[in-house]
């Protein structure tokens, strides 16, 4: 009689391998899930020509709100033609450096900070040229509400780009 045996695997090789798959499938399942890319030069988005306005949210990989912020309203408005040729971005505080409108090139966080964000999500509108404008939508103070005030942002965006003089 023949007996067949198996071969052991080493236990710290089966570990890494599971969390391996794991931290695979979790950034698959992110990144299809629909989310917004990240913005690393503003002032492009601004010199493009086309009048539309920039929507930025700035976020840090550590924020569960920033995540839900993301899946849950920018990410299916970014897909929405109602917001056809606004230009849907995200800052990560905690990552690469990013060009702002006026083409100067800061860390995240010091992008964050001369926008005078201290709390993550801080959602900022800005006109065609990179002005900001409208008011910062900061953290998510009610979820039933926060893509409508995504909106207003976005719209008082589109105001300042229909007229100049304000």
């Amino acid at each position: 009689m023949t007996i067949h045996r198996f071969p052991t695997r080493n236990p710290f090789v089966a570990l890494l391998g599971s969390v391996s798959l794991l931290a695979g499938l979790l950034l698959t399942t992110s990144a299809a899930a629909g989310g917004v890319e990240r913005a690393t030069d503003l002032q492009a988005l601004a010199g493009n020509g086309n009048g539309q306005p920039t929507l930025i949210m700035f976020a840090s990989s550590s924020c569960p709100y920033c995540d839900r912020a993301e899946q849950r309203h920018l990410g299916p408005m970014a897909k929405d033609p109602a917001f056809a040729g606004v230009h849907i971005r995200k800052v990560m505080l905690d990552r690469e450096a990013v060009r702002d409108f006026d083409g100067e090139t800061l860390a995240g966080n010091a992008l964050g900070r001369n926008y005078g964000v201290r709390v993550v999500p801080t959602i900022m509108a800005f006109d065609a040229e990179g002005r900001r404008a409208g008011t910062p939508l900061v953290g998510i103070p009610n979820e039933q509400l926060y893509r409508s005030q995504i909106r207003v942002r976005i719209e008082a965006a589109r105001q300042t780009v229909r007229d100049p003089s304000s």
